[in-house]
């Protein structure tokens, strides 16, 4: 049974090149009893909705470079999705926003250096009836460009992932945008 894209060909303990992937989630070794559990990454974004017009940014690294996605990105160790959310934006954009609330999760794949990472992701929504302006200021090595692009003329196409596909249509539900 072969395991996720990049996976191990043998087990890194004992070299044996008997190592199964089990389940989508655990390889083991019969010959030496390694076990290690490819388990689900958490990841976090924020909609920053200022008066109807989300916030994104362009991706400026692979996987996806010059998709559109949110201020987001993974949670460290020990770091709840709110944290992570909140830093990523500050990472990314060099803003953040004061209050948020939960949308919802969504599962996710993330393809990145040829390994297949399981995700989880988290989406948090912020309105303002301001435009934080001159606040927001993309990060070169995170974010190539920022849009501003009314929740009703989102190019779904140029949207980077599955999971935040279906969070912009829980968003647009939620405010009763179509």
């Amino acid at each position: 049974m072969s395991g996720p894209a990049g996976g191990f060909r043998l087990c890194p303990s004992c070299g044996d090149p008997g190592i199964e992937f089990r389940d989508g989630k655990q390889w083991l070794c019969p010959a030496c009893g390694f076990e290690y559990y490819h388990n689900v990454a958490t990841a976090a974004g924020i909609i920053i909705d200022c008066s109807g017009q989300i916030l994104f940014v362009e991706r400026a690294r692979e996987p996806r470079k010059g998709c559109l996605a949110l201020p987001g990105g993974f949670v460290n160790p020990a770091e709840r999705a709110e944290d992570a959310a909140v830093r990523e934006c500050q990472e990314e954009i060099g803003w953040f926003p004061l209050q948020m609330k939960f949308l919802s999760s969504f599962p996710n794949v993330y393809e990145y250096n040829g390994i297949s990472y399981n995700t989880c992701d988290f989406y948090f929504y912020a309105q303002y009836y301001v435009d934080p302006g001159d606040d927001v200021v993309p990060v070169p090595d995170e974010t190539a460009s920022v849009h501003y692009i009314r929740l009703q003329s989102i190019p779904m196409d140029r949207v980077a992932f599955p999971s935040l596909r279906r969070a912009i249509e829980a968003y647009r539900l939620l405010v009763g945008t179509p």
